[in-house]
């Protein structure tokens, strides 16, 4: 309880944490990314910050992924810190070196005299540092970017590599968070932590979640749906907390299943996909839940990998929609084994709305459609046989790109058509679709002029993108160290050369000033807006496969790509599907209507025996056999 209140110099009284706070309030033209709602926990955090920044003194948030470190510290350096204070934001991986880190600020400082550098003059960075346990260790037991961070700590500067000569840092001042030792997550040297004043970030109670999606769901509301509605809020809320508790208590990770991590910022994507309902088209309290229900299953169910898992996580729904609110499971899935939303039902629709696709032939023939416009339009035309089970994976890659700050993470063995329906998708939102073009001399150098490329689309020419990136392409680890990168922050550091630098803030000049940012002059400004286009515009689809340990491995030591991205596991394919292949290829073959039937018959049962038998064999042996 003695946490919960502040005393006020001013009254000469103990008041709560929230009265101390400005009063919030969403408005219309507010990102979801934007609606941060403040409750006792960030309230109280941002003012132990606000008192250390302004005391010169370097802090360290630590809490498990989800608990708003990044945020509460985004939001006050960009808002609250002052006019003196200059942001500069790092985030290290597994593959962060010191060199790097060392090469980041230096390239910020400016020469204040000889041998001194620091920020502009009558200014002060504050370096923001994210997943600071990340790095690994090498052969002494020592991490190259904290201890490069610790020279500078006890010294205050470091050696330029280039001259041989010391470089003293002025006017810097640190601010660090990590999650706890877990997964790739080490524990970093105390003669680092002694620097620091420790702040640790709990995880939200009930009572927080409640008001903060519970607000951001009552205003939604307020847009013009019923009574009937407007009063599962509470409920709905509620409900996804307890299934957010039972998915993470219940479905925990192994090696097999690596990355079943659960965090916060999986809940909050399922009120981001509710917001995406039209209140023209939710009438009834059935329609609002079966919208929720989807959501929640595009959030924990896609990512599952087994049977068993999708199974227990529909039982489980299913219990608690009977329980909350009283309704039959039946009801609220509808007359369609699978529920799917999407906003292409219309192929000439202008103002394309997100709303349930109850018909499915409909459907079936409207993706027909797409795939023949795509397939006039390029010169790579896709021979494609939609089954239901791949208009299902299509509407899920369609719904994560569509959203702001929309990643995903597609895992499956080769074959199981991951780049061509992402390539299908990207032509029915109409964006744009790059891809690296991988030969024997391509390097570091060609990735980083592929960045520049696709981070412009995004970022200066405001180009919705998707950046479609395969497990094949990966030549260096390198490359998925950048793409974390992107996935966290939105930027690559050091990516430029000053001059395309400067030629990037001057293209930027008009559309920030048409986006009404005030101070055109202020580089640091410029570049917070390019970085935010880039996260809006830019989607990331990553494509993967679990065969192996790097798949394994790359979730450990990056850990963007399961925190930032929506996974969508491509499980074998169902006898339907089967069918309908068969059925595709063997049309132009010519034989008798018997015979193409026996055919097909027999094609879709070696299949199905197959994927018995490699069972078994993984049963017996401990081995996978993979068939697509």
């Amino acid at each position: 309880l003695v946490y919960d209140y502040v005393f006020d110099l001013e009254t000469q009284a103990w008041v709560s944490w929230m009265d101390t706070a400005d009063e919030f309030a969403i408005t219309p033209k507010m990102s979801f990314q934007e609606m941060i709602v403040p409750t006792n926990d960030s309230v109280r955090y941002t003012h132990l910050f606000h008192m250390l920044t302004q005391n010169n003194l370097h802090s360290f948030m630590c809490g498990p992924t989800g608990t708003g470190k990044t945020v509460n510290i985004s939001k006050y350096l960009q808002t609250g810190a002052g006019d003196r204070i200059i942001p500069l934001m790092l985030s290290f991986s597994a593959q962060t070196g010191a060199n790097q880190t060392q090469d980041l600020i230096d390239s910020k400082c400016e020469k204040r005299r000889k041998g001194v550098f620091g920020p502009p003059s009558g200014k002060r960075y504050i370096v923001h540092v994210d997943d600071m346990n990340m790095p690994k260790r090498e052969t002494y037991g020592a991490q190259p970017p904290i201890e490069i961070l610790r020279q500078w700590m006890d010294h205050a500067g470091w050696y330029d590599r280039k001259e041989n000569t010391y470089r003293q840092l002025i006017d810097i001042q640190f601010v660090a968070a990590m999650g706890p030792p877990e997964g790739g997550r080490t524990r970093i040297t105390q003669r680092y932590v002694r620097h620091f004043n420790l702040i640790n970030f709990v995880p939200f109670n009930e009572d927080s979640l409640g008001r903060i999606f519970g607000m951001i769901l009552d205003w939604f509301m307020a847009k013009g749906f019923g009574g009937s509605i407007k009063q599962l809020s509470e409920g709905v809320v509620s409900t996804s907390v307890a299934i957010y508790n039972a998915v993470s208590e219940n479905l925990l990770p192994t090696p097999a299943k690596s990355h079943y991590t659960f965090n916060l910022r999986d809940l909050s994507k399922i009120f981001q996909g509710v917001l995406q309902g039209e209140s023209a088209l939710i009438k009834d309290a059935v329609s609002f839940l079966r919208l929720w229900v989807h959501e929640c299953m595009r959030v924990f169910s896609d990512r599952l990998s087994t049977a068993e898992d999708r199974t227990w996580f529909q039982e489980m729904i299913a219990e608690k929609t009977k329980e909350h609110f009283g309704m039959d499971w039946h009801r609220v899935r509808g007359a369609n084994n699978t529920i799917l939303y999407g906003n292409f039902a219309d192929s000439r629709a202008v103002d394309k709305k997100y709303a349930e696709l109850e018909d499915r032939d409909h459907l079936k023939k409207v993706m027909e459609e797409y795939l023949e416009d795509y397939n006039m339009m390029t010169s790579k035309p896709m021979s494609l046989v939609l089954f239901e089970n791949a208009i299902e994976h299509v509407a899920r890659i369609s719904r994560v790109i569509n959203l702001p700050y929309g990643n995903a993470l597609l895992v499956g063995v080769g074959g199981s058509g991951r780049k061509s329906l992402t390539t299908l998708a990207v032509a029915i939102a109409d964006f744009k679709l790059f891809q690296i073009e991988i030969s024997k001399t391509y390097g570091m150098v060609e990735w980083h002029e592929d960045l520049k490329k696709v981070l412009g689309w995004a970022g200066r020419d405001n180009e919705p993108t998707v950046f479609l990136f395969d497990d094949t392409q990966i030549v260096m680890e390198a490359f998925v160290e950048d793409i974390n990168g992107i996935l966290n922050t939105g930027e690559v550091p050091n990516l430029y050369a000053q001059d395309e630098l400067q030629e990037l803030m001057e293209a930027l000049q008009r559309p920030a000033k048409d986006a009404g940012i005030q101070n055109l002059g202020n580089q640091a400004e410029l570049w917070s807006f390019f970085v935010g286009r880039c996260r809006t515009n830019l989607h990331i689809v990553l494509t993967m496969s679990p065969i192996g340990d790097a798949f394994r491995k790359r979730l450990l030591m990056f850990p963007s790509l399961v925190n930032c991205c929506t996974i969508d596991w491509f499980t074998e394919w169902p006898e339907e599907a089967l069918y309908s292949v068969a059925q595709h290829f063997l049309k132009q073959v010519e034989l008798t209507d018997q015979v193409r039937g026996g055919v097909i018959d027999v094609c879709v049962d070696m299949q199905r025996r197959m994927q018995a038998i490699s069972k078994r064999f993984l049963a017996s042996m401990g081995r996978h056999y993979y068939i697509t």
